[in-house]
């Protein structure tokens, strides 16, 4: 039996100007580790890829033997409705996922800027967005994976149920390991309810200390937003949903607006759909440098001055949206490479922000600067597990953050 399909790599294949020898799409999770293995016994240089929507972030590669794609997986496994928990394919996109999660009214709340980007890709990245304030990243929503080692090896681990408490979680291990230490099968995943109303405040500010206030107070109160974002395109936004029961979202809207200073409008429907929509792609247009930047939710008046310092590095190229709650968020450097560059030092001398990666950058930029930034206090127990689960060193072609 055929496992999976083999072609040359092309131009479109590429990955920051690097074209992969071979291209391998797999059609069963035995075929992807029969491939890992080859791969592995060969020192076959290999990238995993989901839906190519984030094969830029990460290091230059150097040059790549093989390109393996989850294209091919692309099935909901179980929907277990009755228990809000499903088991899918790493090659299912998440927009597929969600409609048919749909039809018993559930979800799984994750946002993405890109269409097309499937299971194992947001959980290799752990990418998210603003539902993250309330439902936290992939990695906590995991609740069971499958993994196919470098080795050859499928290994499972969690279960079926939120209460799983045994063995080691490797599913919490892979997320957001960039695919440096094995390929993801499927995943398992907790659900929510979809909930029955849903609406949004969006309130502009000229003055940032009005509207860091109002963000403290909104995030001192009782209120249970499930998003809760700041964005900057010239002036600064303060969107705060909330999505529960109809009578609950009306009553935590009008607690909200007397918080806020300024008249903010109200939004539900497909207006709201709308603006969260332009909010998450907002990082993602046109061709700027896109870093993600964490801070302490504290000092969101801080962080504004720093802002202003990049403004003036890049004449005004600057675009944030970020969680105001957890302190996360991207900027998009819209300036020529001398500008980015500075723009990105300040950014990392700063005492008001951290881990600073820079997701997407032009060539010239990258090989300019490490994008993940100095190794961290940890970098040593992930080159141990690194060591431990791809000995020969084959997966991501070093560009992860490990």
């Amino acid at each position: 039996m055929v496992e999976a399909s083999t072609r040359e790599g092309s131009a479109a294949d590429a990955i920051d100007g690097v074209v992969p020898r071979q291209i391998v799409e797999p059609d069963t999770a035995s075929g992807l580790a029969a491939t890992l293995q080859r791969a592995s016994r060969d020192r076959l240089v290999t990238v995993l890829r989901g839906g190519g929507t984030k094969l830029g972030w990460g290091r230059q590669p150097r040059p790549i033997d093989l390109l393996v794609s989850t294209a091919r997986l692309n099935s909901l496994l179980v929907h277990r409705h009755g228990d809000l928990t499903a088991t899918v394919h790493a090659g299912v996109t998440l927009a597929q996922l969600n409609r048919e999660l749909a039809r018993h009214r559930q979800w799984l709340p994750v946002d993405s800027a890109f269409d097309e980007a499937t299971i194992g890709g947001i959980v290799a990245t752990n990418d998210s967005g603003p539902l993250r304030h309330r439902h936290g990243t992939p990695r906590d929503l995991l609740i069971g994976v499958t993994l196919a080692l470098a080795d050859g090896r499928l290994v499972k681990a969690g279960g079926h149920v939120v209460k799983n408490v045994a063995g080691y979680d490797l599913g919490k291990l892979v997320s957001g390991s960039f695919g440096s230490l094995a390929a993801i099968v499927d995943a398992t995943f907790k659900l929510f309810p979809l909930p029955q109303a849903s609406a949004t405040l969006d309130a502009g500010y000229r003055d940032v200390e009005a509207m860091a206030r109002d963000a403290s107070l909104i995030a001192a109160s009782q209120l249970e937003p499930c998003a809760f974002d700041v964005s900057f395109e010239g002036h600064y936004r303060l969107l705060v949903r909330f999505a529960s029961s109809p009578a609950a979202v009306k009553a935590q809207v009008e607690s909200a607006q007397r918080m806020l200073s300024p008249v903010s409008s109200l939004v539900s429907g497909d207006r709201e759909a709308a603006i969260w929509t332009d909010h998450v792609r907002s990082s993602w247009v046109g061709t700027g440098a896109v870093v993600r930047v964490g801070w302490l939710p504290a000092k969101l008046a801080e962080l504004t001055t720093l802002v202003r310092d990049v403004q003036q590095i890049t004449a005004g190229g600057i675009t944030i949206a970020g969680r105001v709650g957890i302190g996360t968020g991207l900027f998009r450097l819209d300036a020529d490479l001398r500008a980015q560059a500075a723009a990105l030092e300040r950014l990392r001398s700063s005492v008001w922000v951290g881990n600073v990666a820079v997701l997407r950058a032009s060539q010239e930029l990258k090989a300019g600067t490490d994008v993940w930034g100095p190794p961290g206090s940890a970098i040593a127990v992930a080159r141990a597990l690194k060591q431990t689960f791809d000995p020969a060193g084959i997966l991501n072609a070093e560009r992860g953050p490990v």
